[in-house]
C-alpha cells in the first residue's frame, strides 16, 4: 500500500495538466469548517501523459504492480440485480486532480480509462450499476439523510477536517464493526490511513485506491540540485541516507542559498535564498516533520491530547520562526516583505523563483511538481528534515484528503452490500486507475532519476494522517503564530490550553465512552 502512496502522487504531481494552486488562502471552505483550517487548493491535471503504455503489469515499472495480481481473488462476487449503487461525492472543487469518480465513456485520456474500466469491472462483476451524486457540501447532504431517516445513496465522501465531526454526531457507521463484511487489511486499502484514524478501535472512515484526492495535499520538499553543485552543499540524498536530516541541517542549508545577487541592497525576486514557500504550508511540513502532531494519541492509554504541549515545540517553534523570519533566508511569498514582488502571480511566483535556480528549497503540494517538468536544472525531493537525529523515522503529511464512510442509515440488510461493493471498487482500483496515473500518465525528469524515486519512495511511505477536529485550534494558533512574525509561542499555548484539553475531554467521551 505505502508503495502505491507514492506511485500514485508521482503521477499526479508530473501529469501534463493545467493545475490551479495549493494555497489554503484560496480554499473552498467546507460547511461548518473553521475558516483557518480551510482545505488547501491544489490543481487540477488534464494532458495526456507521455510513459509506454506496455509499463502496465510489469515489475520493473516505477510502481511495480504484481505480475500475478488478480483483483478478484480478494474479494466476493454476488449479483445483485442491477442494484444502482450511488456514492455521495462531496469532490467538486476546480483544485482537485479529478473531481469524477465515475466516468460515462473512454476518451483516451489515461486516467479517465482507468477510472471507466475500474467501474465496469465492479459493474459486471457484481451485477451493478455504480453511479455518483456531486455535491458541493457533502456534509449538508450527508446529516439531511440521515436525520430523515433515507437511504438516498450507499457511500458517502466527506474532507477529513469534517469526518470527525461528522462521525461524532453518528451520522456513519463504525468500520471496525463491519470487520465481517470488509477486510481492511486487504493491499488495497491505505494501511497509513487505517492506523492513523483510528481512535480506541474506532474506525469511522478511511480511504483506499479507490481514491485519488489523498494526493493532491501531500506537502512535499523540493531542492535545485543545480544549486547544490554551485554552492558546493552536500548531497540531500545522502544527508537523508545518513539520517543526518534533521532541521538543523536544513537551517544550516538555507542560511547558505541567501544572497543579494544583483547587488542593489534589496531582497527581491531576482535575489537567491535558501527556501521558496508560503508560510502555512511551511508550517504544517515543518512541524509534523519533526514528528510533533496537532493532536496527538497518548501512547499507553490511545486517548487523544494535545501534541504540542511541551519543550520540543517551543524549540520547533524556533526555529521555524528562524527560517520564515530571520534574515532573508526564505521568500515566503504570504509577507509584505516579499508580496511585492511576486511579479502579480500570487503564491504562483514560488515556481519561477525555484525554477529560475533563486532558491534551494521549494515546498508545496505535490500536485505542483507538474510546474518543474520543463525546468533546465534537475531537481530532487526529500522528506521534511527530523527534529533531530534520534527521531525513529521521516514523517510527511496529508491534510485534508476526501474519506470514504458508510451512512449509519445502512441497515444489516444493507451493510453487506455495500462493503461487498466498496471493496470491490478499491479492488478493481489497483492494477487501473492507480497503475494509469504511475506508469502511463507519469512521464517527465523525476522518474528518469533512480535515487529521487527511491527518495518518493521512503516520502510515502512515511506518510501521515492528521487527526482533525475544527473545534480544536491548535493548528491555527501555531499557523497564525509563526506566519504572523509572533516569536514566542509558549504563552500562545498556554493561553489556549486549558480549552483545547476540556474539548478534548469531550471529545475523549465519544470514543472511550466514559
Amino acid at each position: 500500500m505505502k508503495t502505491r502512496l507514492l506511485s500514485l502522487l508521482l503521477c499526479l504531481c508530473l501529469t501534463a495538466s493545467c493545475l490551479i494552486g495549493c494555497s489554503e488562502k484560496a480554499a473552498e471552505t467546507p460547511s461548518g469548517a473553521d475558516e483557518t483550517e480551510a482545505a488547501d487548493a491544489a490543481g487540477v491535471p488534464g494532458g495526456e501523459g507521455e510513459a509506454d503504455p506496455s509499463s502496465a503489469g510489469n515489475s520493473d515499472a516505477l510502481i511495480a504492480v504484481e505480475a500475478d495480481y488478480d483483483w478478484k481473488a480478494g474479494v466476493s462476487q454476488n449479483d445483485y440485480g442491477g442494484y444502482e449503487f450511488t456514492i455521495l461525492n462531496g469532490c467538486t472543487a476546480s483544485w482537485y486532480s479529478y473531481t469524477l469518480v465515475t466516468t460515462e465513456e473512454t476518451t483516451g485520456e489515461p486516467v479517465n480509462d482507468a477510472i471507466y474500466e475500474r467501474t465496469q469491472r465492479a459493474n459486471e462483476f457484481l451485477n451493478i450499476k455504480v453511479g455518483e451524486n456531486n455535491v458541493s457540501d457533502s456534509v449538508a447532504s450527508l446529516k439531511t439523510a440521515v436525520k430523515a431517516g433515507t437511504n438516498d445513496f450507499d457511500v458517502a465522501t466527506v474532507t477529513l477536517m469534517n469526518s470527525y465531526a461528522v462521525a461524532m454526531e453518528n451520522n456513519v457507521h463504525d468500520l471496525n464493526t463491519l470487520s465481517d463484511q470488509l477486510d481492511l487489511t486487504n493491499v488495497w486499502w491505505d494501511q497509513n490511513a487505517v492506523h492513523d484514524l483510528d481512535v480506541n478501535g474506532k474506525l469511522y472512515f478511511t480511504t483506499s485506491d479507490f481514491d485519488t484526492t489523498r494526493f493532491d495535499g501531500i506537502r512535499s520538499l523540493y531542492f535545485n540540485k543545480q544549486l547544490i553543485t554551485d554552492l558546493s552543499l552536500e548531497n540531500p540524498y545522502d544527508i537523508v541516507d545518513d539520517n543526518r536530516w534533521t532541521l538543523d541541517k536544513f537551517v544550516e542549508m538555507c542560511a547558505a542559498g541567501e544572497a543579494d545577487t544583483d547587488g542593489d541592497g534589496l531582497m527581491t525576486d531576482m535575489d537567491r535564498y535558501g527556501y521558496v514557500t508560503y508560510g502555512e504550508l511551511a508550517v504544517d511540513l515543518l512541524v509534523n516533520g519533526c514528528d510533533i502532531h496537532y493532536i496527538d494519541k497518548d501512547p499507553d492509554t490511545g486517548r487523544l491530547i494535545n501534541g504540542t504541549e511541551g519543550e520540543k515545540l517551543v524549540d520547533v517553534y524556533a526555529k521555524i520562526y528562524d527560517i520564515l523570519w530571520n534574515d532573508n533566508k526564505v521568500f515566503d511569498c504570504r509577507q509584505s516583505r516579499f508580496s511585492k514582488y511576486d511579479r502579480g502571480l500570487g503564491d504562483r511566483i514560488q515556481e519561477p523563483i525555484f525554477t529560475e535556480n533563486k532558491a534551494i528549497f521549494y515546498s508545496e503540494c505535490m500536485a505542483w511538481t507538474r510546474v518543474l517538468r520543463e525546468m533546465e536544472a534537475d531537481f530532487g525531493v526529500v522528506p521534511p528534515p527530523k527534529f533531530n537525529e534520534d527521531q525513529d523515522r521521516y514523517y510527511s503529511i496529508i491534510i485534508n484528503p476526501f474519506m470514504q464512510m458508510i451512512p449509519i442509515t445502512q441497515g444489516e440488510k444493507e451493510t453487506p452490500r455495500t462493503c461487498n461493493i466498496l471493496d470491490v471498487l478499491a479492488a478493481a482500483s489497483h492494477d487501473t486507475v492507480v497503475d494509469a496515473y504511475v506508469n502511463v500518465t507519469l512521464s517527465g525528469k523525476v522518474a528518469r532519476d533512480p535515487d529521487t524515486v527511491r527518495m518518493l519512495h521512503l516520502v510515502f511511505d512515511e506518510l501521515s494522517y492528521n487527526v482533525h477536529f475544527s473545534n480544536v485550534a491548535i493548528r491555527s494558533t501555531i499557523q497564525n503564530g509563526l506566519t504572523g512574525g509572533q516569536e514566542n509561542i509558549a504563552s500562545m499555548i498556554q493561553k489556549t490550553a486549558k480549552s483545547v484539553n476540556k474539548t478534548l475531554e469531550k471529545t475523549n467521551k465519544f470514543f472511550f465512552g466514559e
